[in-house]
C-alpha cells in the first residue's frame, strides 16, 4: 500500500512539474503588495486626491489649486522628506463624489490611483469596503444657508413641511436631510457645479434653503463674492456634527500610522493657522462647531 501510495504521489509530483513548465501563468505567484511609502520612496512622488469643488478644502481659481488640503498637504511632502530621505513630489489628482467613475473619492484609492484623499469626507462608522479613515484634522456641522428674509419662514426645529431643500446628489446630507424632514421637498443638485448652484439659488430665494457643511457652505458663498448680509447660516447649533479625515487604504497599517501621526503632530488648530492664518473665519467654524459637538 504504501509502495503504491509513494508511486502515486511521484506522479503527481511529475505531472504538475511538466504543467508548470508548460503553463508557468496558470499557477498563481504569491507577491507582497508595495505599501504607500515603499512607492513614494521608489518613485519620489506623493499622489493626492482632491475634489476641485470645495472650497476651502479642494477648488481650483482659474489654473491653480487651492485650499486647506493643498497647503495641509504641502506640509506632508515636507514631512515625508525628512522621513524618507530624499526630496517628494505632489502630484495633484482630481476627484469627485461619482464612486463609478474612474475619479471617485473612494475609488481612487481603492485603485491605487491615489495613495490618499483630502477633502470634506465625513468620517463614517462603516467606510466602504478598501477603504479607511485618518484620525480628523477638521470638524464642521451641518446646517442650512438660507435668504436672509426666508429665516422665519425655515424653521429648523420644525418639520419644515412644504420647505423647499437643496441638497448635494449622493452626500451623506442628501441623506440625513431626507431622514429629518420628510415633509420638505428636496431639490437635488448633481455634479461639480451643485453646491455653487446651490448656494446661489438659496441666497437668491430661487430655493428655501440649501444644506451642507457649515465650512464648505460659507467657502462657496465667500467664493462667489456674496457678503455676509446676502446669506444666513440656520440654525444656532448644528443639526449634525462632522469630524473629517482623509481617505486611506484600508490595508496599508503603517501608511495610515505615518499619516496619523503626522496630524496629531500638527493638530487640526495649528495646521488651520498655518494654513489659514490665525483669524481665519474657517478657523473659527471648526473650533466652535468642535465646541458644541463635544
Amino acid at each position: 500500500m504504501k509502495s503504491a501510495l509513494a508511486n502515486k504521489n511521484m506522479k503527481f509530483a511529475a505531472v504538475t512539474a511538466i504543467f508548470s513548465l508548460l503553463f508557468p501563468a496558470v499557477l498563481p505567484t504569491v507577491a507582497s503588495a508595495q505599501t504607500a511609502l515603499e512607492e513614494i520612496r521608489q518613485t519620489g512622488i506623493l499622489k493626492v486626491g482632491i475634489r476641485k469643488d470645495a472650497p476651502p478644502f479642494g477648488y481650483l481659481e482659474g489654473e491653480k489649486w487651492q485650499g486647506v488640503c493643498i497647503e495641509g498637504l504641502e506640509l506632508f511632502r515636507a514631512d515625508l522628506e525628512k522621513k524618507l530621505n530624499r526630496s517628494v513630489r505632489l502630484e495633484k489628482l482630481e476627484t469627485d463624489l461619482n464612486e463609478s467613475a474612474e475619479k471617485g473619492r473612494f475609488r481612487s484609492v481603492t485603485s491605487k490611483r491615489a495613495h490618499l484623499e483630502c477633502g470634506p469626507n465625513t468620517i463614517l462608522k462603516n467606510p466602504p469596503s478598501g477603504i479607511a479613515y485618518s484620525l480628523p484634522f477638521l470638524y464642521s456641522g451641518t446646517y442650512l444657508l438660507v435668504k436672509p428674509e426666508n429665516r422665519v419662514r425655515v424653521n429648523p426645529s420644525g418639520f419644515l413641511q412644504d420647505v423647499t431643500i437643496g441638497v448635494l446628489s449622493g452626500s451623506v446630507t442628501e441623506q440625513f436631510i431626507a431622514g429629518r424632514y420628510q415633509l420638505a421637498n428636496q431639490r437635488i443638485y448633481e455634479g461639480i457645479t451643485g453646491r455653487e448652484s446651490g448656494v446661489k439659488d438659496a441666497a437668491s430665494g430661487t430655493i428655501d434653503a440649501f444644506a451642507s457643511d457649515r465650512m464648505l457652505l460659507v467657502g462657496e458663498a465667500r467664493r462667489q463674492g456674496l457678503t455676509p448680509s446676502q446669506y444666513s447660516i440656520i440654525p444656532e447649533q448644528p443639526l449634525t456634527c462632522i469630524s473629517y479625515g482623509m481617505i486611506l487604504p484600508a490595508s496599508d497599517t503603517e501608511w495610515k500610522e505615518t499619516v496619523n501621526n503626522f496630524i496629531r503632530n500638527q493638530s487640526s488648530t495649528n495646521l488651520l493657522e498655518k494654513v489659514l492664518g490665525r483669524n481665519s473665519p474657517f478657523l473659527t467654524i471648526s473650533v466652535t462647531d468642535q465646541d458644541k459637538c463635544i
